[in-house]
């Protein structure tokens, strides 16, 4: 199941963020970090929705992962 779980962290005097999976999102993610004062306003919900779209369609799994197209990444 693909999904995009959004949060707002603060970090600690250390710099360091503490984030919990919600389970059903497994044991590997892709995290980006955005800083919160260089989104004014957030990352649009039309750009969410087409992320999300884009990812439950399959194509980056099916095709961008697949053995022929890998061939790209030794040019």
């Amino acid at each position: 199941m693909s999904a995009i779980f959004r949060q707002h962290l603060i970090a600690d005097a250390s710099h360091t963020i503490h984030l919990v999976l919600p389970p059903e999102m497994g044991d590997e993610v892709d995290v980006i970090v955005i800083p919160r004062s260089s989104s004014k306003g957030g990352i649009p919900q039309e750009s969410l929705e087409m992320t999300q779209l884009m990812d439950e369609s399959g194509f980056a799994k099916k095709i961008l992962n697949s053995v022929e197209e890998d061939c790209w990444n030794d040019l």
